[in-house]
């Protein structure tokens, strides 16, 4: 496929320059399907759909689709740099599936749902470049027909299998049940062994993207904490003492709340019993890893294939 030799080509120059307004245009277009699909397909079975999914208001572009866009338009870049002259059913087809995932991506983001309608789309693409990956003998996702069942496999017994240690631990569901279904579908794309480098991708993403939201929540906290401190100091000792005696005396005259109402209250509140664990939106990883496998394609197999050389 040779992305360098074609992106010096007059050819590839105009679709690496056409990439960059597409994926601006698929984004824009995104987000308007998502202010317009069916509320229900944005909520739980049998839930009833909230105010703001039927006033069809739901996500807007505006600041943060100049991001996505950007990155949609450098992974389509990518994408066709490495699927260009003579696979372009290939890049066609490839690029329907970054824009579904970006759709599912959002919806789990904002409602933590993922619809089936897009899981169905995506398994959909996921068969029809497989078969012809497999029929057309060129073999780049798939070096057997059994391919893409395996990786269907291998994502869902994944999936299955962190929601089991979720209810061991924490006694209640991991995850949803549509990130089983996402992962089979994204399963079928990348098939054996590249499923196992897709969910070790997504591991591995969303440890980071953990990392840098507690390591940004303590630094706020910290800073909290210590402009509460100084507001503090202004009070004097006298002060301080007054307020704790009238706190005391107000103790006799409230009524306490028992430590199971506390609990009770707070499981009320948290949607789940207290101590445990809560929902894991994994889906936006576990799309973000198909779409890094798709732009980065020809880096990531060979770092695969570098890894596993050194134990030959």
């Amino acid at each position: 496929m040779q992305p360098l030799s074609y992106l010096t080509s007059p050819i590839g120059m105009i679709w690496v320059i056409l990439c960059l307004p597409l994926g601006f245009a698929l984004t824009a277009l995104g987000y308007c399907i998502i202010n317009h699909i069916p509320a229900k397909w944005l909520c739980d079975y049998n839930e009833t759909p909230s105010e703001e999914l039927l006033n069809g208001k739901r996500v807007k572009y505006l600041p943060s689709g100049i991001a996505v866009s950007l990155l949609l338009s450098v992974c389509l870049v990518l994408c066709r740099l490495q699927f260009n002259k003579g696979y372009d059913i290939y890049f066609c087809v490839l690029a329907l599936i970054l824009f579904d995932c970006l759709l599912i991506a959002i919806a789990d983001i904002k409602y933590q749902i993922i619809p089936d309608q897009f899981t169905i789309i995506l398994g959909i693409l996921a068969v029809l470049i497989s078969v012809y990956d497999i029929v057309r003998g060129y073999n780049i996702f798939h070096s057997a027909w059994w391919s893409p069942l395996a990786g269907a496999g291998i994502g869902a017994v994944s999936m299955m299998l962190i929601d089991f240690i979720g209810m061991i631990v924490y006694k209640r569901d991991g995850m949803g049940f549509g990130d089983v279904k996402l992962f089979l579908a994204g399963g079928i794309l990348t098939g054996f062994p590249g499923t196992i480098t897709a969910f070790l991708i997504a591991i591995i993403t969303a440890t980071v993207c953990f990392v840098v939201i507690i390591v940004v929540s303590h630094i706020i906290n910290g800073k909290t904490d210590k402009d509460s401190n100084i507001g503090d100091t202004d009070v004097g000792d006298e002060t301080l003492s007054s307020e704790a005696d009238t706190e005391l005396s107000k103790t006799d005259d409230t009524e306490v709340q028992s430590g199971e109402e506390k609990a009770d209250q707070t499981a009320e509140e948290t949607g789940g019993e207290v101590g445990f664990g809560s929902y894991l939106a994994f889906g936006p990883y576990l799309v973000a890893a198909v779409a890094v496998y798709i732009a980065l394609f020809d880096l990531v197999n060979y770092l695969v294939r570098l890894y596993f050389d050194l134990f030959s």
